[in-house]
């Protein structure tokens, strides 16, 4: 009779399951690294992790966008760095006095000039990722038309050299005198008068007289005059009269007069006559040098300066202005340019809004910051519309006013770059990026600690600890083999073996 143990191999069968799938549970630790393969077999801690990876998403997701913005604020604060350097520059050169001509009739400080001008351009269509990152909120549009188009036009459309060359003509008048008329009512009388109501050339704003026996009237009137008057012929040697002139781009020169008793050696003298009648004949014929020189030099700078104004500085209501013309060196307004005549050199977003506001990013659940620049910003547009004036005469060696002419646009240059100009700088620019960039930094790093404490806290729940399974495991299998063994020792067992 065999000796029953039907119920010992089930016990240890059941045992050998157990043991196996416990085996194939710590082998998928072992390749996984994790406890389980659902939230459900973590038990208790299931809702922690969830909610902790959920937190972790979101945070990554912050650092992806901050990671994107970085790039442009990064290409940002090198391109504007860059434009920066050239606007120093170009304030620095502008304090040589340095008249050397090249072969083309320019200086040196001029040819660099045109150069930067044409970087500063190219800089302002930087593309960091298919996006414009000075258009604003525009970033598929390329933000400035090429440099060359902007100074020469193209087809139809008029560039700068054109507007600035008609809005001299305008403001010179057609005797180049500045739109101001000079006539002797009488023998013995000058008067000076503004040739119309209208924007351009000399704008008579005052007169103050030393010279004796000269009655001085005015500057009154719509459009304004001023009457000098000899009633005596007592002047005095060194005896002045200065007449005040504001030019087209706001900024103001004299007009001055110097009596003189014998031959007159430099401009702007006069001499006294041996009567009044002559007095008044040489105060009108100097009057008359000096608004040409003045016209030819003071007037012609401020001219370009204020066409560049009206050619660089418009929005989406207020579009680039032109001289109503032809004729252009009789005309009395500015009319509206149009894209079909004239070169729209900004192509990006046109708004009034701040241009930060144009580009954002959203690195905290309530924190979003503003990068975005816009190519027509004061500081680029004053930077692109002064070097192109630098850059737009030529001279000759021969041409006796050209230094002076020349001196009259480096000091408005060097008056535009400086920061005392009440203009927008681009080191404005520059600071408020920083800021930006400053605080996604500091958000970026607060995200990436934090993500790495919660990722630690879901480790030590979630994550299997390797040596712990891998000493389960050479247990398990330990005792497998010797359940094996046993198994094998009942296999063999009867009451003939037992006996």
């Amino acid at each position: 009779m065999a000796i029953p143990i039907s119920t010992s191999r089930s016990h240890i069968y059941q045992s050998i399951t157990t043991s196996r799938a416990q085996s194939d549970d710590l082998q998928r630790q072992l390749a996984t690294g994790l406890k389980s393969e659902t939230y459900g077999d973590l038990g208790l801690d299931r809702r922690r992790v969830i909610e902790f990876n959920g937190d972790i998403s979101q945070l990554q997701g912050y650092v992806r966008s901050i990671d994107q913005a970085n790039v442009r604020v990064d290409i940002l604060d090198e391109t504007l760095t860059q434009i920066y350097e050239s606007v120093t520059t170009s304030r620095t050169d502008s304090l040589s006095t340095n008249f050397d001509l090249n072969s083309d009739g320019q200086t040196l400080f001029q040819s660099e000039a045109h150069a930067r001008f044409q970087d500063i351009a190219t800089i302002l269509n930087t593309e960091a990722g298919g996006r414009y990152i000075y258009s604003g909120a525009e970033v598929t549009t390329r933000p400035v038309v090429p440099p060359g188009d902007i100074l020469d036009g193209v087809g139809a459309q008029a560039g700068f050299k054109q507007v600035a060359a008609e809005r001299q003509q305008a403001d010179l008048g057609s005797d180049l005198k500045g739109r101001v008329s000079l006539s002797q009512p009488s023998v013995t009388e000058v008067r000076l008068a503004e040739d119309g109501t209208h924007p351009f050339g000399f704008k008579l704003t005052g007169v103050n007289s030393t010279v004796t026996g000269l009655t001085v009237t005015g500057p009154t009137g719509t459009p304004s005059q001023l009457d000098f008057s000899v009633t005596a012929n007592t002047a005095q040697d060194g005896e002045t009269i200065n007449i005040a002139l504001t030019l087209p781009d706001g900024t103001t020169t004299d007009l001055r007069l110097t009596a003189r008793t014998g031959t007159p050696e430099h401009p702007g003298e006069f001499q006294i006559g041996a009567t009044a009648t002559d007095t008044a004949t040489n105060i009108n014929a100097a009057i008359d040098a000096e608004l040409l020189r003045l016209g030819d030099t003071e007037l012609r700078a401020a001219s370009q300066f204020e066409a560049s104004d009206n050619f660089f500085n418009f929005d989406a209501t207020n579009p680039p202005q032109r001289v109503a013309g032809p004729p252009y060196d009789s005309a009395t307004a500015l009319v509206d340019a149009t894209e079909a005549n004239t070169v729209f050199w900004y192509q990006g977003e046109l708004s009034s809004s701040d241009p930060r506001s144009s580009q954002s990013v959203k690195v905290d659940d309530y924190i979003s910051v503003d990068y975005g620049v816009r190519a027509n910003e004061e500081a680029f547009r004053n930077a692109l519309q002064t070097l192109a004036v630098a850059s737009l005469d030529t001279y000759t060696i021969g041409d006796q006013n050209g230094q002076d002419r020349y001196n009259a646009v480096r000091t408005r240059v060097t008056e535009n770059f400086s920061q005392s100009s009440g203009k927008q700088g681009v080191d404005a620019i520059i600071a408020d990026i920083a800021g930006a960039e400053s605080v996604i930094g500091r958000t970026k790093e607060r995200h990436v600690t934090h993500s790495n404490l919660l990722q630690t806290m879901v480790d030590d729940v979630q994550n299997a600890d390797i040596y712990e399974v891998s000493a389960k495991l050479l247990d398990l299998q330990t005792r497998l083999q010797a359940t094996y063994q046993t198994i094998g020792t009942l296999q063999g067992i009867s009451l003939v073996n037992f006996i």
